[in-house]
């Protein structure tokens, strides 16, 4: 059985840390080209030739996320995932800062029923759309992502390097429309 339940830093004194961590043996290349009258820009599924990990440790009350609502998803009474999400009232949406299941707890459904409750969150606080940010290699992101409505609206090539399309690790953005 899943719970949810709200959290504050309050309830975490010392901090409340995650850890990301994906594997992906594809990913999707970027290819850019600029022409006379514009660009084109494509995103092409392609297989690596090996496995791409990554594992990132992240504070979720960390101090750009102030104001943000923070929640545990319980299953059966033990901790299984964690969201943060923000209304940006700048924009009327809804920014998905975190979401995080633990490992021994993929594939039960928690993190649909967490994607459930931001849409149910989303109506009730009235914006235009949920947003939120992944990687290009991590590509079981993108997949559920993809499967609970959500489109490809904007990726940035140079945020996390100046390697990133390189690197395989392009930031793109997604959005869930209301």
């Amino acid at each position: 059985m899943i719970t949810i339940h709200p959290v504050t830093k309050k309830d975490f004194p010392n901090g409340k840390t995650v850890t990301y961590q994906y594997y992906s043996n594809s990913y999707y290349d970027i290819r850019m080209e600029q022409t006379v009258i514009g660009w084109n820009c494509t995103l092409q599924l392609q297989p690596l030739s090996q496995p791409f990990e990554k594992q990132l440790v992240e504070e979720i009350f960390e101090d750009y996320k102030k104001g943000s609502e923070s929640y545990v998803a319980k299953w059966n009474k033990q901790e299984a995932a964690v969201i943060v999400f923000q209304k940006m009232a700048w924009n009327n949406t809804l920014l998905i800062h975190d979401l995080y299941v633990e490992e021994s707890f993929k594939n039960r459904g928690i993190g649909q029923y967490l994607m459930n409750y931001v849409k149910q969150r989303a109506h009730e606080i009235n914006v235009r759309a949920i947003v939120l940010e992944t990687q290009t290699s991590n590509v079981p992101a993108i997949q559920f992502y993809l499967k609970n409505g959500f489109a490809l609206v904007g990726l940035n090539t140079i945020s996390y390097s100046n390697e990133d399309i390189k690197n395989k690790e392009v930031r793109i953005e997604m959005a869930y429309i209301l």
